[in-house]
């Protein structure tokens, strides 16, 4: 698939400079500085002026961390998505909600995918972590409860990941990045904040369809890579 931006209304370019600008005016002092500065790299190709072109975001992408956006129509199966990661890709639709959506809509677009995910993959940390997620996926892509696992551990961390900052926590998953509602939630200390455990996220359900209640706290990006050994090692004891 293309990404045609002769598609693009102006109706969708003050969707997007809303949807922009809005969110980035209040999140400064509520995300990880990591963020902020990716999003800030890719300024020239992601802000609140023009629609961003997946053409010019991936030239600047592939250069600093070797990944790439791979456009998909919609939600896509599980071990189809974590392949792409596994190949340094990160799957974007390109459509944009309604004015009528502004604030909810019931499955990701490119504002969620665009602005909550893309930035942190030009950190290297976070996207050696994404795609080790990938690998371990497509290695026990035959073992359906294996995968459920790894879908659960995808979504406490880069979906609804937070990080502690100064005795502060910060928020760096995508799924509340994007969203005003989760954000400030999360700035106010509302939900239940736990610490990194990997033996309880990969157990632990979660529902799509409701603000987040429980988050898990790392205290820096690497520790995410490093605890996939732990994956790795629970995995293969149960093999």
């Amino acid at each position: 698939m293309k990404q045609n931006m002769s598609k693009y209304t102006d109706a969708d370019l003050k969707t997007w400079n809303y949807l922009f600008e809005n969110q980035y005016s209040n999140i400064h002092e509520k995300v990880c500085w990591e963020y902020l500065d990716c999003l800030q790299q890719l300024s020239d190709a992601l802000n609140p002026h023009q629609i961003p072109n997946f053409k010019n975001l991936n030239s600047i992408l592939y250069l600093k961390t070797g990944w790439t956006i791979h456009i998909v129509p919609g939600l896509i199966e599980a071990v189809d998505f974590f392949n792409h990661l596994k190949n340094k890709q990160f799957c974007s639709s390109t459509w944009l909600r309604s004015e009528d959506e502004l604030h909810y809509i019931e499955e990701p677009d490119m504002f969620h995918d665009i602005f909550g995910h893309i930035p942190l993959f030009m950190n290297q940390d976070y996207a050696d972590f994404a795609q080790r997620i990938g690998d371990l996926a497509i290695k026990w892509r035959h073992d359906e409860h294996k995968i459920s696992q790894i879908q659960r551990l995808y979504w406490f961390t880069i979906e609804f990941g937070v990080i502690r900052r100064k005795g502060k926590i910060k928020s760096y998953g995508a799924g509340i990045i994007s969203s005003i509602q989760e954000v400030n939630k999360v700035n106010n200390n509302i939900g239940d904040f736990n610490k990194y455990d990997i033996n309880e996220i990969l157990n632990r359900p979660f529902n799509i369809d409701t603000v987040q209640p429980a988050y898990y706290v790392i205290d820096s990006f690497s520790e995410l890579y490093k605890s996939l050994d732990r994956v790795e090692y629970l995995f293969s004891k149960a093999a």
